[in-house]
């Protein structure tokens, strides 16, 4: 198994006084944050698109899809432009386009034209989370990366968790077109503030020499995104990334059925109307957030124990939270026992608490390709990793559409994610223990590509 070295050596520097990491991290998490939102307005629009286009559950899953289908594919040839030509104009435009695509779903005049718009969003986005991981890998230490990933992944949850009451109230009052518009617009807004305040690491002016020296001492990469060429086949020929984009499939499967679904499930499982959806749809989102810093804590903790890497304390907290994730899904189809009063803060619980275990594993996951491969080549492995689970998020929502159109019912949705969610930590247990590419293998790469050019 790959062996990270223990953090706390007598080597390690302390802490310095400069905070210019926590700046560019609040940056990526005011990104993530209008990330999740332009995910989110789909299923806060789904009620009222179903009444005034009069589509299906099915084809509410059809757009989920849609959009995780065109970013799945969009992974790859993201993480090769991220790791060749660094994450900053990458991710700035990647702002600009879905921030443009998602205004256009406001004037969408029919079913088709909106799946177009939602597939445009899938391609636009996917440079966004491998570019945001990459500069986390830049910016932090590998003992900070958890924490890092954690609190960017805690911010894509801030949306669902504290602007669905207000998503809510737009549609209400204005129409779910506006709703598109106004999330459109604070894209742009967003796309502004990124250009103007980032800089990539080896060009910011504001960064101390003793920042840098904390950053580099146990991983924050020291390459240049120029002339790196990634060995592909290989990635693809080791166990761990197999291993990686399987338990992420599993994972995303989970997640992108809470996100499409949730308001869809409390209206028709309790009978609330649309207007008194808020703060039953958001405190889900809020066990989301609260799993992801608490794992980074927990994951955190672990790594500092006598004989245990890095990677063996993030693959141990994915497990675990997979498989407490799949004992809550288990749970969910049972709230009906407590009667339509009691089973609705019931079932907001159980969300919470699966969401919470789901965002712990995203945190995590995301952390893991710097524990398996060269920091040269980590955006590629992220993008790798990230098509498996968006492949997941592909299936996930039209094979529960497809379910709850059936069975008028969402008992089936939730025992077979739970049952997703077992395999996904089996993948991780068992597969995820070798590097994927290691440095010296990124340099013969190299060394190949200028030999031959």
């Amino acid at each position: 198994m790959l062996q990270t070295k223990h953090a706390a050596n007598q080597n390690a520097l302390p802490k310095p006084a400069g905070r210019q990491r926590w700046f560019v991290l609040s940056l990526l998490c005011l990104i993530a944050l209008v990330n999740n939102i332009d995910r989110l307005t789909l299923s806060i629009a789904a009620p009222a698109m179903q009444s005034e286009l009069g589509i299906t559950a099915t084809d509410i899953g059809l757009l989920g899809s849609a959009f995780s289908l065109f970013y799945a594919f969009g992974q790859l040839p993201s993480g090769w432009f991220i790791d060749r030509f660094g994450p900053r104009k990458l991710l700035g435009i990647s702002v600009l386009v879905w921030s443009a695509a998602t205004a256009a779903m406001g004037i969408a005049q029919n079913f088709g034209a909106f799946l177009f718009a939602r597939a445009w969003l899938g391609v636009a986005e996917s440079p966004s989370l491998p570019s945001t991981n990459k500069i986390v890998t830049q910016w932090f230490p590998k003992k900070e990366q958890g924490i890092a990933n954690a609190s960017w992944d805690a911010a894509l949850k801030i949306g669902p968790a504290f602007f669905t009451a207000a998503l809510v109230f737009v549609v209400a009052q204005f129409g779910w077109r506006t709703m598109y518009v106004l999330a459109g617009a604070a894209g742009l807004a967003v796309t502004v503030i990124f250009f103007a305040c980032f800089r990539d690491v080896d060009r910011n002016p504001r960064l101390s020499p003793e920042e840098r020296a904390y950053i580099e001492q146990d991983g924050g990469t020291r390459t240049s995104v120029h002339d790196t060429r990634v060995p592909w086949l290989t990635m693809f020929r080791r166990q761990s990334m197999w291993g990686m984009m399987a338990g992420f499939f599993c994972n995303m499967w989970v997640y992108q059925i809470f996100l499409i679904f949730i308001p869809m499930f409390i209206i028709r499982q309790f009978g609330l109307k649309f207007s008194s959806l808020g703060i039953a749809a958001s405190v889900p989102w809020i066990g989301a957030m609260i799993g992801d810093i608490a794992s980074g804590v927990v994951s955190g903790k672990l790594a500092g124990r006598p004989c245990w890497s890095t990677l063996k304390a993030k693959r141990v907290t994915i497990v675990v939270a997979l498989l407490l994730q799949a004992g809550v899904l288990a749970l969910l189809p049972f709230n009906a026992m407590f009667g339509q009063a009691a089973g609705l803060p019931v079932a907001v619980v159980l969300m919470a608490f699966a969401l919470g275990f789901n965002g712990a594993v995203v945190a995590h996951a995301w952390s893991l390709p710097a524990e398996v491969t060269a920091p040269s080549t980590v955006a590629s492995a992220a993008s790798v990793q990230n098509f498996g689970g968006f492949l997941g998020a592909t299936l996930s929502p039209l094979v529960a559409g497809m379910l709850v159109d059936a069975t008028h019912s969402f008992t089936l949705v939730f025992l077979s994610s739970a049952v997703v969610s077992v395999l996904g930590a089996v993948a991780y247990h068992f597969y995820v223990r070798q590097p994927i590419i290691s440095e010296q293998e990124t340099q013969s790469a190299n060394s190949l590509s200028r030999v031959t050019s």
